[in-house]
C-alpha cells in the first residue's frame, strides 16, 4: 500500500518534468526532492530504534540532527510560502513555552543540566516549526503517511523479532510478559514500553494523512495486538480503549439527536463517577497494583513539587532522588509539577491545550472539512492519556522516536488546519 502511493507520487511529478520551462522543471524536480526528504523522518526513527539496543548515546547523537536537518532544508524549500494564522499560533505558544521553561531551568538546582536538556525541547520545537509549512502540500503529508505507517509496521515487526528471540513461540501472558520485558532491558537494552507506544502510534500519525483503507485498519490492529500482548504492559490497550470511549462520548455530544447526547452525557458522569469511587475506595497497595508500580512513583513527584512549588527542581531532578528508577516518575504531567513548577506546568499546559485545539476543529468544526479530523483527535486523545502513564511525549525525554513523534504530530495538527485555511487559496508552489 506505502509503496504504490509513493510511486504513484513520484510517477506523477515526473509526468510534470516533461515539455515544461526551465522554470517549471526546477520547481517539480524541487518537489520530488521534497518528498525524498520527507520519507527519510519515519526513516531516521526506524534508524534510531535499531540503533539504540547498542549504542543508546550514538542513537541519540544521530537521530537529532539528523531530523533537524531535514526539517531545516524542508523549511528552506517552502520559504516564502504564505503563514497561515494556526502557524503563527504554534509560534507564539512554542515561544511562552520555550521561554517559561528557559526561566526554570536558570532557577533549577542544576542549572548546566537543565539548560541542556531545555535546548533539546527548543530543537524538538524548531522541528515542528519547520515542518508545517511542507505538510500543508498534499503530497507530502501523503508521503509522510504512507512513510509513518510503514515504520509502525516495522517497529511492530520489531517488538516480534524481541519476543520470538527471548520467549521463543510462547504463547503470551501477561506475568510470562512481564518477565521478558525486563529481561529484554537488563539483556539487550531493548525498553519495550517506549517501543510499544512508537508502534501504535506511528502509525496514527501516519494514519492522519492517509485515505482510510480496510488494510490501513487492518495493518492498525495488528499493531495495537502486537503492541499489548508482546510487550508485558497493560497501558497501550488501556490508553488505546480509554481513547476510543471518550472519542465516542464526544461524537456523542456533538451529536443532533437528543437521545444519543443524553446517553453520552450519563455514560460520561458514570464513568467519572465509578472512576472516583474505585480510587477513593481502593487502598494504595492495589492502586500500585493497577497502575503496575506508578502510584507510588506519583507520590514522590508531588512530595517533590511542594519542594520548589513555583519554579520546581529543573530538567531530570528525579535522578536526584533517593528512589530514583528507570522512566523518571512515569507521568508527564506529575514531571512537569515536579521539574518545572507552576511556571513550567502551565506552559506546558498551554502547548496541550493548544494541540488538543486544533485537533477539536479538525474533528468537529465544519469549516476544516478534514476527512480524518476524528483520527487526529482519537491520536491527540491518546498521545495526552498516555502521558498519564509514560514520559516520553510532547514533555518527555525530547530524544528519543516517541519525543520526536509527538512533535511531528502537533506539526501534522496544525498543517492540517493550515490547509483549511488556505482552501479558498490558488494551489501552492515551492518558490524557486
Amino acid at each position: 500500500m506505502c509503496g504504490v502511493i509513493l510511486n504513484s507520487i513520484v510517477r506523477r511529478n515526473l509526468v510534470q518534468l516533461r515539455g515544461h520551462t526551465e522554470s517549471s522543471l526546477l520547481i517539480c524536480t524541487a518537489q520530488l526532492v521534497s518528498l525524498g526528504l520527507v520519507s527519510l523522518i519515519p526513516l531516521t526513527l526506524v534508524l534510531y530504534r535499531i540503533i539504540f539496543a547498542s549504542q543508546p548515546t550514538l542513537a541519540a547523537s544521530v537521530c537529532r540532527p539528523a531530523i533537524l536537518l531535514v526539517c531545516c532544508a524542508l523549511a528552506m524549500f517552502w520559504y516564502g510560502s504564505h503563514v497561515s494564522s494556526v502557524e503563527h499560533k504554534l509560534i507564539r505558544v512554542v515561544a511562552v513555552l520555550c521561554g517559561a521553561l528557559l526561566v526554570t531551568s536558570l532557577l533549577a538546582t542544576n542549572p548546566e543540566r537543565a539548560l541542556q536538556e531545555w535546548i533539546k525541547l527548543a530543537l524538538m520545537c524548531v522541528i515542528a516549526i519547520a515542518l508545517c509549512r511542507p505538510l500543508v502540500h498534499p503530497p507530502n503529508a501523503m508521503v509522510l503517511g504512507a512513510s509513518l505507517v510503514l515504520a509502525g509496521a516495522v517497529f511492530g515487526i520489531l517488538i516480534v523479532v524481541i519476543y520470538v528471540k527471548y520467549m521463543s513461540w510462547a504463547l503470551p501472558s501477561y506475568p510470562a510478559t512481564r518477565v521478558f520485558k525486563a529481561v529484554a532491558m537488563d539483556e539487550g537494552g531493548v525498553p519495550l514500553n517506549p517501543l510499544g507506544f512508537e508502534c501504535v502510534f506511528t502509525f496514527l500519525c501516519g494514519a492522519c494523512l492517509l485515505r482510510r483503507t480496510k488494510l490501513l485498519w487492518v495493518v492498525g490492529l495488528a499493531l495495537v495486538l502486537i503492541s499489548s500482548a508482546l510487550t508485558g504492559s497493560r497501558a497501550p490497550i488501556s490508553v488505546f480503549v480509554l481513547s476510543a470511549v471518550v472519542l465516542l462520548l464526544l461524537t456523542g455530544f456533538r451529536s443532533r439527536d437528543k437521545l444519543l447526547r443524553v446517553a453520552s452525557v450519563l455514560g460520561a458522569l458514570a464513568i467519572l463517577a465509578g472512576g472516583v469511587i474505585a480510587i477513593s475506595s481502593a487502598t494504595s497497595l492495589q492502586l500500585a497494583e493497577v497502575t503496575e508500580g506508578r502510584w507510588y512513583v506519583w507520590s514522590v513527584a508531588l512530595h517533590k513539587f511542594t519542594v520548589h512549588p513555583l519554579w520546581g527542581n529543573g530538567y531530570l531532578s528525579v535522578e536526584d532522588d533517593p528512589t530514583y528508577l528507570s522512566g523518571g516518575y512515569h507521568n508527564e504531567y506529575l514531571t512537569a509539577l515536579a521539574e518545572q513548577g507552576i511556571i513550567g506546568f502551565c506552559a506546558v499546559m498551554y502547548l496541550f491545550g493548544f494541540l488538543l485545539s486544533c485537533s477539536w476543529k479538525l474533528a468537529f468544526d465544519p469549516s476544516c472539512r478534514n476527512a480524518n479530523g476524528k483520527i487526529v483527535l482519537f491520536a491527540c486523545l491518546f498521545l495526552l492519556f498516555r502521558a498519564v502513564v509514560e514520559l516520553p511525549g510532547l514533555f518527555g525525554t525530547a530524544q528519543g522516536p516517541a519525543d520526536f513523534l509527538a512533535y511531528v504530530f502537533l506539526a501534522i495538527a496544525v498543517s492540517q488546519v493550515a490547509r483549511s485555511e488556505r482552501s479558498g487559496r490558488a494551489t501552492l508552489n515551492i518558490p524557486c
